[in-house]
């Protein structure tokens, strides 16, 4: 039976690398041997992946700008179901949604942020799926989910725009860290020092009745994809990532449109994220239940700050 994706929870010391060090991203390296039969390849620790990639996103990231803007395409797998048309028990109908979108998350809290949605899709998974779908209506199978994209339910057909701070819109909390509702300018005070920002961290983790390790990725996760924060403060997370016991080098593995990266994982945990080894960016973030099964993900085609503003689809 197909399970919902989890709540989406919206990924180290000081320790700096030196140059040399700060090239060697690759997830693996090689001992060289004068006998090629002794040759063997040798996997770096998550936390080599990690400090190498602060030291990248912190040096070749712009400083800022009026918006945090990304691009991205998102897919979710979701269970509902509604009565067929003229009454009944409803049923439960799994299917998967994927959505592109654009998200512009204001620096300041002057501004609004958007979750701009430009296309839609949604498919029952299975023969009896698309059945009970069919039988109810063929209702349409449409919201934005996926890892680290603010959770805004079901709503109009695309293209549409969200206001993600719109206080007369309650369940759509726009800044979230984690399960914690934040303000923009927590989020831009943050410490870039690896160990007071974990403590900050942690006390909204206590906020929130969530504080784990597990907990702690998934804010990073959500900071390093969406949130507008600086390049120090992105590299500090990375560094106390580094830190965590448990956090998993996964080696060169392909992200969800097939681009090749290094994944981290945290040992137990259910999120996973592929970071690009030339930028130290996030190329994809996922989410897992029971060990491999893939329930959402989204994987960013372009990021980074900018002073233009959003262009919202009744503009266009």
């Amino acid at each position: 039976m197909v399970r919902p994706s989890r709540p989406r929870r919206t990924l180290l010391t000081g320790l700096r690398l030196t140059a040399v060090a700060a090239v060697a991203v690759a997830a693996v390296v090689f001992v060289r041997s004068t006998d090629a039969r002794l040759a063997t390849p040798v996997a770096m620790s998550a936390r080599t992946v990690l400090l190498a990639a602060a030291e990248r996103i912190e040096t070749a990231t712009p400083a800022t700008g009026r918006y945090w803007h990304t691009v991205g395409l998102s897919m979710a797998l979701r269970n509902a179901g509604q009565g067929p048309p003229g009454g009944g028990t409803p049923k439960s109908v799994g299917y998967r949604v994927t959505c592109t979108h654009e998200l512009w998350m204001a620096k300041s809290g002057r501004d609004p942020s958007w979750l701009v949605v430009t296309a839609q899709s949604g498919k029952p998974l299975t023969g009896a799926d698309e059945e009970t779908w069919r039988l109810q209506g063929r209702w349409r199978l449409g919201d934005c989910g996926g890892a680290g994209v603010p959770g805004v339910g079901p709503l109009t057909a695309p293209p549409f725009a969200v206001r993600l701070d719109d206080k007369r819109n309650p369940e759509v909390s726009y800044p979230m860290v984690g399960a914690t509702p934040v303000t923009t300018k927590q989020v831009t005070d943050l410490p870039a020092d690896p160990a007071a920002l974990k403590k900050v961290l942690q006390q909204w983790d206590r906020q929130a009745g969530q504080q784990s390790d597990e907990a702690l990725f998934a804010e990073a996760v959500s900071l390093l994809s969406q949130l507008p924060t600086t390049p120090r403060i992105r590299a500090a997370l990375y560094r106390m990532l580094a830190d965590l016991p448990g956090v998993k080098n996964l080696g060169r593995i392909s992200d969800p449109l097939g681009r090749v990266g290094t994944g981290i994982e945290l040992q137990g945990g259910t999120q996973r994220i592929v970071i690009d080894e030339a930028s130290g960016r996030p190329l994809a973030m996922e989410d897992r239940l029971d060990g491999d099964e893939l329930t959402a993900w989204t994987a960013l085609t372009a990021s980074g700050w900018t002073d233009a503003r959003p262009v919202l689809p009744e503009q266009r």
